[in-house]
């Protein structure tokens, strides 16, 4: 008997909701039904926008629990026999979005380049040439073992191999998580074997 509204931001569909329009309807229901549950995959802090909607229902007056998730950045690679940590040759991981918004502060590839370890990339399918040369301009081996999942731990995951100087060139669509780094170079592919 519940109420269903499908908010998700799916790669194609064409009348997404406007993050405004879905901290309003969090809002709106949170005030007038004793339970809302705004379901979401992954961690809903993790480029969820989670901390947008608990701050609108905060100001809002209006309680709210939230239930942390694992997220795709850690699932994906899991699923697809890539540990984003491995010693002793990736002993931190960094997780960064590849798709901006108009005014938000610009990614320092230069920074994680330096930085060493594995770099996951979260919505960076239409910017994977632009990460690919900037990681490359700033010191990362073009060689550099590339591993983009899609559709991770969904029955059709895939998961695409190459090497940071052909990343730009490879096909893919979204929904993909992208791991940069010696980790990506590990097979240890459990999910899809028969």
């Amino acid at each position: 008997h519940a109420e269903l509204i499908d908010v998700g931001k799916k790669p194609g569909n064409p009348y997404p909701y406007a993050q405004d329009e879905i901290n309003n309807l969090l809002v709106d229901r949170g005030g007038k039904l004793p339970i809302v549950v705004r379901l979401k995959g992954g961690d809903p802090f993790v480029f969820g926008r989670g901390g947008e909607e608990l701050a609108a229902l905060k100001a809002a007056g209006i309680k709210a629990e939230v239930v942390p998730g694992i997220s795709s950045a850690i699932a994906a690679p899991a699923y697809a026999g890539i540990p984003v940590t491995h010693r002793p040759i990736a002993t931190s991981f960094t997780v960064v979005t590849g798709h901006r918004m108009q005014g938000e502060p610009e990614i320092n590839w230069d920074a994680l380049a330096q930085l060493g370890g594995t770099i996951v990339v979260m919505m960076g399918v239409t910017e994977r040439a632009l990460i690919a040369g900037r990681l490359i301009d700033a010191g990362l081996s073009r060689i550099t073992p590339v591993a983009a999942i899609t559709w991770g731990t969904h029955d059709h995951q895939q998961v695409s191999r190459t090497t940071l100087q052909h990343l730009g060139v490879l096909e893919l669509n979204p929904p993909a998580t992208i791991v940069i780094g010696s980790v990506a170079g590990l097979d240890l592919e459990w999910f899809t074997s028969d």
